[in-house]
């Protein structure tokens, strides 16, 4: 889902001061959405103004006042594969509105620029696939996931469905928990809610605002880094406990309160300690994990449809239940 948030400045594109905008001007002057992107919002998306939903582009709105907005991703151009090289799909929950399925580490979420097959939204969208024809309904993923992240993935089955897990996701209301394995020893219960930003020196790493406005990439101070007036920064919470400490790290469960970007990896790299196999963000290799120790093992939210609580879960896979055994148990 793309998600935008700001707060309405008082200077206007002309430079001159403007004590009133319209709504799908904030959104064009500030995040620089075109028209179709802008039409999507309010197709099948939403925005609210300090809270309150707007449904219309010509909405007033004020300096100072807090704009949010977001749509699904979409995409009709997947094409549909049977069976990648990960084997069927392992799908957890399925209706008319929803689909969960469990992506095995080292698949991709949805096609990239240099790899268009092979993904999980290739073999979604042949899970899609209705009448002789072979037409294959529009992916629609809610959320993603880092490649070497494994876990519970969920895809809207229509526009209508799309709409209303958007809106879930910006009330806060879908809630998605994580199982992983950090190095040395955080605190037993921990709460990090630095600004992200990508990494001018790395097409896909974040740093880290703290206090202070000290710029971290890892846990190392980067405050003078070129072109850091460029990067657009978004503000990111996690949460996180430890569940059982170990030799040289421990199993943490955390919870994600914004949906960003490498936010857990560089969360706990911003605070020493980086996941066990993460090498992008400074974590020890060579601890019998060959990506980064993380597992989206749990989805919770009221179905779109019928407002019932669902919880979709994923199981840990072998990898971590052995990277974990050997952390706190030592076999």
């Amino acid at each position: 889902m793309q998600q935008f948030r700001t707060t309405v400045p008082d200077i206007g594109s002309s430079g001159r001061a403007q004590p009133v905008w319209r709504l799908g001007s904030v959104l064009k002057h500030c995040f620089g959405l075109s028209r179709v992107e802008r039409s999507r919002i309010w197709r099948v998306g939403g925005a609210t103004i300090n809270g309150q939903p707007a449904s219309a582009p010509h909405t007033h709105c004020y300096p100072g006042d807090l704009v949010e907005a977001w749509y699904p991703e979409e995409s009709s151009s997947v094409a549909p594969e049977h069976e990648t090289r990960f084997g069927p799909l392992r799908v957890v929950y399925e209706d008319d509105w929803l689909l969960a399925i469990d992506k095995p580490a080292g698949q991709l979420a949805h096609p990239a620029r240099a790899e268009q097959s092979g993904t999980a939204a290739n073999a979604v969208a042949a899970r899609f696939q209705t009448g002789e024809a072979g037409v294959a309904e529009p992916v629609r993923l809610v959320h993603r996931l880092d490649r070497d992240t494994s876990g519970v993935l969920l895809f809207a089955r229509h526009a209508r469905a799309a709409a209303a897990l958007a809106r879930l996701r910006a009330a806060g209301q879908l809630t998605r928990d994580y199982l992983a394995l950090a190095s040395g020893y955080p605190s037993a219960v921990g709460e990090v809610a630095y600004v992200l930003g990508a990494d001018p020196a790395h097409r896909t790493r974040r740093v880290v605002v703290i206090e202070g406005n000290r710029i971290l990439r890892f846990a190392q101070d980067v405050s003078e880094l070129p072109q850091a007036e460029s990067v657009a920064w978004q503000e990111a919470r996690t949460t996180y406990r430890v569940i059982q400490y170990g030799s040289h790290g421990a199993l943490i469960a955390a919870r994600l309160h914004t949906g960003r970007t490498h936010q857990l990896r560089a969360h706990m790299a911003a605070i020493g300690n980086p996941l066990l196999g993460d090498d992008l963000y400074g974590g020890p290799v060579g601890g019998g994990i060959a990506r980064q120790a993380l597992h989206a093992w749990r989805v919770r939210l009221r179905h779109p449809g019928s407002g019932a609580a669902l919880e979709l879960r994923a199981p840990l896979p072998a990898d971590m239940r052995a990277a974990a055994r050997r952390l706190c148990f030592g076999r």
